[in-house]
């Protein structure tokens, strides 16, 4: 099966007490990490940042309350036929907390499923690499 990589710029809103902050987005997958997003935040002005996510905590957030510590992903009500989705980065106060469109996301992850569906991310990665790091303790 060859790699495939899929990439996602969306407009976000970064979540300030009530006050929400438009903000570009990049989310990154590829075959050759199935398992992981890198999402790159475009902020104006400022320097890009990247954090990376695993793709089934993004997928549950579609539904319900996930992750714990330093990424958080819940669904909520807002604009568009499905809400938002509401990620929060950091482990303690003063979080960073973006809400983005849920069916937008969801389109995006389906992609990601079908390139790479669940349960087969083990047999794209690079035992290689992991039986290296262990061969070194």
């Amino acid at each position: 099966m060859p790699d495939q990589d899929l990439t996602w710029t969306a407009e976000i809103h970064q979540v300030r007490s009530r006050l929400r902050f438009p903000l570009r987005a990049t989310f990154r997958w590829s075959s050759r990490d199935p398992l992981c997003v890198e999402v790159t935040f475009h902020p104006p002005g400022g320097r890009d940042v990247t954090w990376v996510i695993g793709r089934d905590l993004l997928d549950r957030g579609l539904r319900t309350l996930a992750g714990t510590g330093e990424v958080r992903v819940r669904p909520s009500a807002g604009p568009g036929r499905e809400g938002q989705v509401l990620l929060r980065l950091g482990a303690v106060p003063p979080y960073a907390l973006f809400a983005l469109d849920r069916a937008a996301l969801a389109s995006w992850l389906e992609r990601t499923w079908a390139a790479v569906p669940a349960g087969a991310e083990a047999e794209r990665l690079d035992w290689a690499f992991f039986e290296g790091l262990l061969a070194d303790r």
